[in-house]
């Protein structure tokens, strides 16, 4: 797979299969964790890995990094009385119904998290992830998550959403107006039926596509892959600009 340049280490071979299974992870034990407290299930990038925020009455957050599930609570609204705890579970080996039960619920055969979201599959199959794919994704959701931070910090009166990560598609995303009228995605994608290899988007909500033809490399906008940025002197700074320059040709529309 792409990887092993100067920036970014190799994807493992069966990348597809690894992605697809931290899907179910997101959707199936991580969304459904967070729903149970407030109805919502939107995560986010974690070093690492991913999770969901702190929520609920003992600010729960649970968290896939590297191998391992994390589920983190703290208990008391006295900073030095509190009781703060983690508990830890393997993932290699385990079953997306020993993950909930970690947690404390049951997987829900009908939790929705949108029109594709990713199957439950059987729960009590044992799962193979590899730890280093939760890193690599990990790292790859922050990266895009800083590039878009710069782009909407400067775009004057950008009106951006909140940057969450989504089970449904298992990319990270916002929407900002380029200019008044102009709304358009940008976002950090895991790989899909586009690509299998991850990429950074931006997807304008209308038609309209100015500018240069060439960058408008994809059938719902444009696209910068994870082996562009690869093989990029500053891949940061490349993203950066991959963004800007999207917003910029908006803007002139």
């Amino acid at each position: 797979m792409t990887g092993d340049g100067p920036n970014f280490h190799s994807l493992p071979d069966d990348w597809t299969s690894h992605r697809n299974t931290m899907q179910r992870i997101a959707t199936h034990v991580l969304g459904q964790a967070r729903f149970r407290h407030d109805g919502l299930f939107d995560l986010v990038p974690l070093p690492g890995g991913f999770g969901t925020p702190m929520v609920g009455p003992r600010r729960e957050r649970v968290r896939l990094v590297g191998g391992s599930l994390f589920v983190e609570r703290v208990t008391g609204d006295d900073i030095g009385t509190a009781e703060a705890t983690t508990d830890a579970v393997t993932v290699a080996g385990s079953t997306i119904a020993d993950l909930c039960a970690e947690i404390g619920f049951e997987p829900d055969p009908g939790f929705r998290v949108g029109g594709d979201t990713p199957a439950l599959g059987d729960p009590s199959e044992m799962l193979i992830v590899d730890t280093t794919a939760v890193q690599l994704l990990g790292e790859w959701y922050l990266l895009g998550q800083r590039a878009i931070d710069e782009a909407v910090a400067s775009v004057p009166s950008a009106n951006a959403s909140v940057g969450r990560l989504w089970p449904e598609h298992f990319d990270y995303g916002i929407d900002l107006d380029a200019s008044p009228g102009v709304r358009t995605n940008l976002g950090v994608a895991a790989g899909d039926g586009f690509s299998d290899e991850p990429y950074l988007y931006i997807g304008p909500w209308d038609a309209a596509r100015p500018g240069p033809a060439e960058f408008w490399n994809a059938p719902f906008g444009a696209v910068l892959l994870r082996s562009e940025l690869d093989v990029a002197d500053d891949p940061v700074h490349r993203a950066i600009e991959f963004f800007l320059h999207g917003i910029t040709h908006l803007r002139s529309a």
